[in-house]
């Protein structure tokens, strides 16, 4: 899903055109217990806090994000035929040297740069790397009792099997149980239909590159008919363990020339509302504030400033999605009693806005997000430290040259090679 904080930097890309064709709206959440046939109520978002926020929630597959964003990273820049950016398919990292700084691919193959950004993941060699010099392991992070499950349903089997239901509004659904819970989205331009599964049930070895195990229908637990239909249309499944992330005390290496961002830097729960959004405002973060200089020697100070900036910020969306999750797959009790009953009163008094006092907190956590903008982050640490940072740089500021390779780095004629 991309909520309106990155729907908001996608189309100030250009890509708003693009995003909408090749997506399905959500207008809101349908709530139902997951092991019951219980509907819970409904809760549609506000249009005015979107319209301030400039963005919507539209539901896409990863594949066509990705593929947006590379044919607008190899896009020639206005002022050169050529693009300034070089993507390297199927290069895997499997070393860096931060003091270079480098990476080494497979391949034996050694890129140098004056900074390197670690986007590649909560189980990337960048975080793996940072960890090591904080003296940790990926052993210290526990699993948290979770899996979760991510499998794609047709359209046309979705029809064929009477579960056309799901594609209708508000097009966005969670189902709840004790310890379980699903979501499912229409995505796409098709609107096909993604099922998100947290179960206790999984294999330690599952990834999401690669196809799960276990079988999706073997993970359901107690459930209703249409789910055990809709996952045995399922393809293959992908899935990983939920884990309590280890929280890197910095960010940049100890030669300041290395930097993990995105779920490098700040892990997110699997399946979460904003996975891709808080990854999209790191690097509008990042390229903001590189574009006020083209001296090499403040990469170091740059990759801090990032830290600073950002954590406060990811680290409260990160832990209203982790109590999101457990909202969802709280045990049977008194807090799922109460929280079921008032969304039930609410829902039969015809209120469109269940979650209004249950989870009032989250939902304004969630919010709050709506309002920031990544560029207008990064020109306040300008103005208010960077600029005068160096007094060996010009008073104009030269547009910055990035050259990158895809888990890698390339060389470039100017500017900082990042």
């Amino acid at each position: 899903m991309v909520p309106p904080n990155a729907c908001k930097i996608l189309n100030d890309w250009g890509l708003d055109a693009e995003l909408h064709a090749n997506s399905s709206p959500a207008a809101g959440v349908g709530l139902h217990r997951y092991d019951q046939d219980k509907f819970l109520g409904l809760n549609c978002w506000d249009p005015e806090i979107l319209a301030e926020a400039r963005g919507g929630y539209w539901q896409l597959t990863h594949r066509d994000l990705i593929r947006m964003l590379y044919e607008l990273a190899i896009k020639p820049s206005e002022d050169d035929s050529s693009s300034l950016v070089s993507v390297m398919f199927g290069a895997e990292v499997v070393k860096i040297d931060c003091e270079t700084p480098s990476v080494t691919l497979r391949s034996g193959e050694v890129h140098t740069a004056d900074g390197i950004l670690g986007a590649d993941g909560a189980r990337g060699v960048v975080r793996r790397t940072l960890m090591e010099e904080e003296g940790v392991s990926s052993e210290c992070e526990d699993f948290s009792g979770l899996w979760v499950y991510s499998a794609l349903i047709p359209k046309t089997l979705v029809l064929e099997n009477d579960l056309g239901w799901l594609r209708e509004f508000p097009f966005y659904h969670t189902w709840s149980a004790p310890n379980r819970a699903a979501k499912t989205l229409a995505v796409g331009k098709d609107g096909d239909i993604s099922l998100v599964l947290y179960t206790p049930d999984g294999s330690e070895n599952s990834a999401w590159t690669e196809e799960a195990e276990i079988k999706l229908p073997d993970v359901l637990g107690p459930c209703l008919d249409w789910t055990r239909k809709l996952a045995g249309l399922a393809g293959p499944a992908a899935g990983i363990p939920i884990k309590r992330y280890y929280e890197l005390e910095s960010w940049t290496s100890e030669s300041g020339r290395v930097l993990a961002i995105g779920d490098a830097a700040h892990p997110s729960t699997p399946g979460s509302m904003h996975s891709y959004s808080i990854s999209l405002e790191d690097g509008v973060f990042v390229g903001k504030l590189f574009s006020h200089t083209r001296n090499t020697e403040r990469v170091p100070e740059f990759f801090r400033a990032f830290q600073e900036h950002r954590e406060t910020r990811c680290t409260r969306i990160q832990k209203g999605e982790e109590e999101v999750v457990r909202l969802l797959t709280v045990p049977e009790g008194p807090e799922r009693e109460a929280s079921e009953a008032n969304m039930c009163a609410k829902q039969a008094l015809g209120s469109q806005n269940v979650l209004d006092g249950d989870l009032a907190n989250v939902l304004d956590d969630l919010r709050m997000v709506f309002s920031y903008d990544a560029r207008d982050d990064a020109d306040e640490y300008w103005m208010s430290w960077g600029r005068y940072g160096s007094t060996s740089e010009s008073t104009s500021i030269m547009p910055l040259r990035v050259e990158r390779t895809y888990e890698g780095t390339g060389d470039s004629n100017g500017g900082i090679n990042i």
